[in-house]
């Protein structure tokens, strides 16, 4: 069982109880697992300057040749923007070539190449004492179920991640529609401030109208009247 030393707290009879190990919070865990494997990785292909993700995509390529370059994403765990990255890069030192599609010239399609394929074979067989070493840490029911743990975690977070992406962006639509709201609003105080002044500066131009001096005419002549 896995436990949080926040929730334990640090010096509880149940954190007495277990080892420095096992009170090791979860995500740690699982993080330092992770770390341990990539940097295994990392060391089995930094001879021939490669990383354990650029490893993942050229073994996908090679299980699926002509796979869309969209469906690397899925395959690896890797974000778009980093496969671009590590195709761009793999395609440069001419281990990948790209082609489009022949039915829609707008997709690409990742192949090895004669050389990526040689590499492919040296990377396989160094990573094989890994691979047969992952293998044994999870042989039997225990490792069936560590495993049955790990995909358990993956679709809960899922699901934890796109509630929580739903309800910023309900958020952010709620800020905007507000926004949206107060800008309308200030719009028609303004046009009815504009609309008042127009008022105001009518009603002072009247007095002048009525009191403005008024002429007659003397011997077809107009004589300016001053006002009484």
């Amino acid at each position: 069982m896995l436990f949080n030393d926040e929730q334990n707290g640090v010096g509880s009879p149940l954190q007495d109880q277990q080892s420095p190990e096992r009170s090791l919070h979860a995500v740690r865990r699982l993080r330092r697992a992770f770390l341990s494997l990539s940097r295994c990785g990392d060391a089995v292909f930094s001879p021939y300057r490669l990383t354990t993700e650029q490893y993942a995509l050229m073994w996908a390529v090679q299980k699926n040749p002509g796979i869309r370059q969209a469906e690397i994403t899925d395959r690896i765990f890797a974000e778009p923007n980093t496969v671009t990255a590590m195709v761009t890069l793999l395609e440069k030192r001419g281990i990948l070539r790209r082609k489009p599609s022949p039915t829609d010239g707008r997709v690409r399609q990742l192949f090895l190449t004669t050389h990526g394929q040689t590499v492919m074979q040296r990377l396989s067989a160094d990573w094989r004492p890994i691979r047969e070493l992952l293998r044994k840490c999870f042989s039997g029911d225990a490792g069936l179920q560590a495993l049955e743990v790990l995909d358990n975690v993956f679709d809960e977070m899922q699901r934890a991640r796109e509630k929580l992406i739903g309800e910023v962006n309900a958020d952010r639509t709620a800020e905007t529609q507000a926004d949206e709201s107060m800008a309308a609003e200030a719009s028609i105080s303004k046009a009815a401030a504009r609309g008042n002044a127009g008022s105001a500066n009518e009603s002072l131009t009247l007095p002048a109208l009525v009191t403005r001096p008024r002429s007659k005419t003397k011997n077809g002549s107009r004589v300016q009247m001053n006002p009484s």
